[in-house]
């Protein structure tokens, strides 16, 4: 992801103000690392693959990265977020 790449996509994820602050801080990372990346250092692969999700997730949510806990994801379907056994086992209580 080119720089002007993660400018843009956290201008959609976070505003026009404030921005580079708070992609570090949902990154966990420092700001100065963020201001790296702005300067020729690409970001880790890890960085690119939650940005990319976090637009797929703005995208059909409209919700962005810091208010994600608002998210209802209590309408999943059966099994997913559970271990495999229970996985196996709410597959075999919906064959009866």
């Amino acid at each position: 992801m080119s720089p002007e790449a993660l400018r843009q996509a956290a201008i959609t994820l976070f505003g026009e103000r404030g921005w580079m602050s708070r992609l570090s801080e949902c990154l966990g990372v420092d700001r100065s690392s963020v201001s790296r990346w702005f300067a020729g250092l690409p970001p880790p692969g890890p960085v690119v693959a939650a940005v990319e999700a976090w637009l797929i997730i703005h995208h059909l949510t409209g919700v962005s990265p810091h208010e994600f806990d608002k998210l209802d994801i209590s309408n999943k379907p059966a099994g997913v977020g559970e271990s495999p056994a229970a996985q196996a086992e709410i597959r075999s209580t919906e064959s009866d």
